[in-house]
């Protein structure tokens, strides 16, 4: 079906269990302490959450990459277990192909011996990132703080983009951007996330992958994938 969406999975796994931050009513004065203070809460919700259960609604789209039409759609509902560094394990539940009734296997994306992306905090988060706090013209306490990923190397395993979180829970709210280096086959990646709360941290509530296939004479593709998530939980050791 559609050969890179494991992308999104993958890096969404990263995204929830690697960004799930508890409140802090302490004021942060400068950037390194807002990123610092993130970095803090991190490895204390990691020790008790290792991931997220979640049941969500897929639609994907392929479709003609200059003039947009849909050429087939993809609809499914799915169980995914994000566990974290590892890659995500998806049961399909159901299939619709064109609106009509399929195998599950119809709404499975092909997969590839891949390893998952590069924790974008943790324990080697540094080794794989840097990060600066985005500046933006607005009240002197900011409703939201925005972190610029930038990754140390160019690879299909680092994320690079910008992470918006709550300034007064640190509470993460969006993700927006791509892998650092695209792999033979992929010529293009725009990636969207959007969080929900639960008991204080953020669960996926809906993600926009869209990306270009592209090898010449064999492939020329866009796909557009969606997902709405409507149930969710944090998984325990």
């Amino acid at each position: 079906m559609y050969m890179k969406a494991s992308i999104q999975a993958s890096l969404l796994a990263t995204l929830v269990v690697a960004t799930s931050l508890p409140g802090q009513a302490e004021t942060p004065t400068s950037d390194s302490q807002v990123i610092d203070r993130i970095y803090e809460h991190v490895s204390a919700f990691e020790a008790k959450n290792r991931g997220t259960f979640v049941r969500r609604k897929m639609t994907v789209r392929e479709m003609d990459p200059d003039d947009g039409t849909v050429e087939k759609t993809f609809v499914s509902q799915q169980e995914v277990w994000n566990r974290l560094g590892q890659r995500p394990e998806i049961k399909i539940v159901s299939c619709l192909v064109d609106g009509k009734s399929a195998e599950p296997k119809e709404c499975k994306r092909k997969e590839r011996d891949r390893k998952p992306p590069y924790r974008i905090f943790g324990p080697e988060g540094r080794s794989h990132y840097r990060y600066e706090l985005v500046q933006t013209e607005g009240p002197a306490e900011p409703a939201s703080y925005k972190i610029k990923v930038i990754p140390l190397e160019r690879t299909s395993r680092h994320f690079e983009g910008v992470l918006e979180f709550d300034a007064a829970t640190s509470r993460l709210l969006a993700s927006r951007g791509s892998i650092a280096d695209y792999p033979l086959g992929l010529k293009s990646l725009e990636l969207e996330l959007h969080f929900a709360d639960l008991d204080g941290h953020p669960v996926p509530a809906h993600s926009r992958m869209d990306m270009i296939l592209y090898l010449p004479l064999v492939l020329n593709k866009r796909v557009l994938s969606e997902a709405d998530a409507y149930d969710q939980r944090f998984l325990t050791p």
